[in-house]
């Protein structure tokens, strides 16, 4: 798998407007905090001819894994991202050049995917999360509270603002 990620581009660097379409899985393993991706990604899209190389232009997906920040639910949903990346026929300071004739959308695609992986996926908007003393998931059974701790150091407040 993978090999139909690199896609020969001879024919098309430096011919305008000339354009081939391409697509592909390649088996990724991504990390982001607790949120995994594991698995096929797929890609599509086309190359199409520069003055000086190939531009790229995909869209990438893939199942991810997902832990949400606020109560720990674990749920799967498919991730898809964007990408444009072009690649000259001479090195550039970014490192994306015509090597051998070929270019390989492996590689940022994968780092497409990367990027949208939620840095705090919640599972959905309204989640209460855990209750801090018991660890009860709010969402699902209403923590009854647990009084109030006597020794805290905050206890002497309390009637600041008792009205």
């Amino acid at each position: 798998m993978g090999a139909d990620l690199v896609i020969s581009v001879g024919d098309l660097a430096g011919h305008l407007e000339t354009e081939r379409k391409f697509s592909g899985i390649r088996d990724v393993s991504l990390r982001v905090g607790d949120s995994t991706v594991k698995g096929p990604m797929a890609v599509t899209g086309v190359v199409v001819g520069t003055v000086d190389g190939v531009q790229a232009n995909f869209r990438v997906s893939a199942n991810a894994r997902l832990t949400c920040v606020r109560c720990l639910t674990e749920w799967e949903e498919q991730l898809e991202s964007e990408g444009l990346q072009h690649f000259s026929v001479t090195p550039d300071e970014d490192g994306y050049a015509i090597v051998d004739k070929e270019i390989d959308v492996g590689g940022i695609a994968t780092d497409e995917l990367a990027l949208s992986i939620p840095a705090t996926p919640v599972c959905r908007e309204d989640c209460k999360g855990l209750c801090p003393i018991c660890g009860t998931d709010l969402n699902s059974d209403p923590c009854d509270g647990h009084g109030e701790d006597p020794g805290s150091p905050f206890a002497v407040l309390k009637d600041l603002f008792d009205s």
